[in-house]
């Protein structure tokens, strides 16, 4: 790869920037953005993957197409958390989502980063950008939740780390994600701007102590967050912070390695500051790699303004060289596992043959059912499972296909199923209930979904032998009676839904344990 002595000033701005585009092929268009702009890293969502060779072959074409227009591997990111947050969705890495690991054994997060970093390379993709490391400890946070491990700073700490050496330890970038926290919000940074009050003691001894924990384990990458918090920082997001970025996380932690910006198109950046002022600031701020993920022309005109920027010396060439020079640093660290696994290996795509992997995420998955309060599971008489179809609950999210009436009609047929709808309370629905000796509810969300809450609470009133299991928000307990029996998974897939046929079936039992505290109200 080149040196950066031999990179022109256009090919050393491309490289700050991480750019996203649509469609599953490399198109002319954007062959031609890339010899002209010299874009330098790439991210990749859930629109340009249909299947893992269309996927191969796209990577191929980019690293192709990138080191014969700047010559210097590019990195290609993706968000693959696992659970409600995979963009790559066959069935060897839909992995289980952080709350459901820490369900589990503390192994299972290293288990799972070593999947990920190796699936990721065969794909030719080199940077993870996973895990959350965001304590969870407001239950109304629209957008964290589940991608969190606990509400518990420890616990965090221990299965991120243990996540992160996972991915690293094949050869590739995790990152940390999104400091300083974005776990005590009730906003989705992708709609608005959060606003925190907490004061430096609380950020310290809460937020930051995973992020800490990563930093001494070597995470090659943390990404900020679009979250101001007032009594560090009172006008400018984290990301566009000095205050943070440079004297808390680089001066006071000590971090050395890559420091990446949550997408700049999010509106909490984009509505008010502007997409292309957003990533001058946040270079500006202390960021190495700034990510424009959505419209070519948010693409286009950012790298103008850059280059502008330079031109006007709001942006030196010291500073370019600095970000550049960290950038082309671990680029030639992860490049000699790129080229054994994934550029001189034409058949790398081999590693997903068999089941093998598939069927350690499901074991997994299944050791996460956690019986949470009341009398366990007897079915007894007539059965009735009321189930629904999943939704989107976020942005970060993509739509997982997967519905459990449909899984127990095939597999349990002698257990009878009504669908009700997500947030509409349904009398109808308690009258047919009333006429089993089973009831089993799986909630989505019913700690959003108040009319919901209700369907629960009255169906637990009158009937006598009823359960309730929440397929994706655990959270769900608080807003239903007290004495309720309740049991809870941590994602809402298909994976999930496979385990509770399993163990309708009695074929597993529920020995997760609850990463969370959950209280009634």
């Amino acid at each position: 790869m080149k040196s950066i002595k031999k990179l022109s000033l256009e090919e050393k701005l491309g490289q700050l920037l991480i750019v996203g585009f649509h469609g599953q092929v490399l198109t002319n268009e954007m062959r031609t953005m890339i010899n002209k702009y010299k874009f330098g890293n790439f991210i990749l969502y859930r629109r340009n993957i249909n299947n893992l060779k269309q996927l191969e072959t796209l990577t191929r074409d980019i690293h192709d197409e990138v080191m014969k227009s700047i010559g210097v591997m590019p990195f290609i990111a993706i968000d693959q958390e696992g659970g409600m947050v995979v963009r790559i969705m066959d069935k060897s890495t839909f992995y289980p989502g952080s709350m459901t690991l820490a369900a589990t054994k503390l192994e299972n997060a290293n288990i799972i980063g070593h999947m990920m970093g190796k699936h990721l390379i065969a794909l030719g993709i080199n940077m993870n950008l996973a895990p959350s490391l965001d304590i969870n400890n407001n239950p109304k946070n629209p957008v964290i939740g589940i991608r969190s491990y606990s509400d518990n700073p420890d616990t965090v700490s221990k299965f991120g780390v243990s996540l992160i050496k996972g991915i690293q330890d094949e050869g590739i970038i995790a990152t940390a994600k999104h400091f300083p926290g974005h776990g005590d919000v009730e906003m989705d940074s992708h709609l608005d701007l959060p606003v925190l009050p907490f004061d430096k003691e609380r950020l310290y001894n809460m937020e930051l102590k995973p992020f800490k924990e990563a930093i001494n384990n070597g995470v090659k990458n943390i990404m900020s967050a679009h979250i101001i918090f007032k009594e560090v920082d009172q006008e400018n997001p984290a990301t566009l912070s000095k205050n943070i970025l440079q004297d808390i996380l680089r001066n006071e932690l000590n971090y050395q390695g890559l420091i990446t910006s949550d997408c700049m198109e999010m509106n909490a950046i984009s509505e008010g500051i502007t997409t292309p002022i957003g990533v001058i600031r946040g270079i500006k701020a202390g960021i190495d790699l700034v990510c424009v993920g959505h419209t070519k022309e948010k693409k286009i005109e950012s790298i103008v303004k850059l280059k502008q920027a330079f031109n006007d010396q709001l942006i030196n060439m010291e500073e370019i060289d600095k970000k550049v020079q960290r950038i082309l640093k671990y680029k030639t660290e992860i490049y000699p596992v790129m080229d054994k696994a994934f550029f001189k290996n034409k058949e790398s795509l081999n590693i997903f043959e068999g089941n093998h992997e598939a069927s350690i995420i499901q074991d997994i998955v299944d050791s996460s059912l956690t019986f949470v309060q009341g009398k366990r599971l007897e079915l007894k008489g007539k059965i009735l499972l009321c189930g629904c179809k999943p939704e989107k609950s976020s942005m970060a999210e993509d739509v997982i296909d997967c519905n459990i009436i449909d899984l127990v009609k095939k597999e349990i047929p002698f257990i009878h199923t009504e669908e009700y709808e997500i947030d509409n309370y349904s009398e109808e629905l308690i009258e047919k209930a009333l006429k089993y000796d089973t009831v089993i509810f799986t909630s989505f969300n019913a700690f959003n979904n108040l009319s919901q809450a209700k369907m629960i609470n009255d169906l637990s009133l009158r009937c006598s032998n009823f359960f309730v299991i929440s397929i994706r928000n655990p959270y769900d307990y608080i807003v239903l009676k007290e004495k309720i029996n309740f049991y809870t998974l941590y994602e809402c897939t298909s994976n999930s839904m496979k385990s509770i046929i399993k163990f309708l079936k009695g074929e597993i039992e529920a020995t997760g344990k609850l990463p969370i505290h959950l209280l009634n109200n």
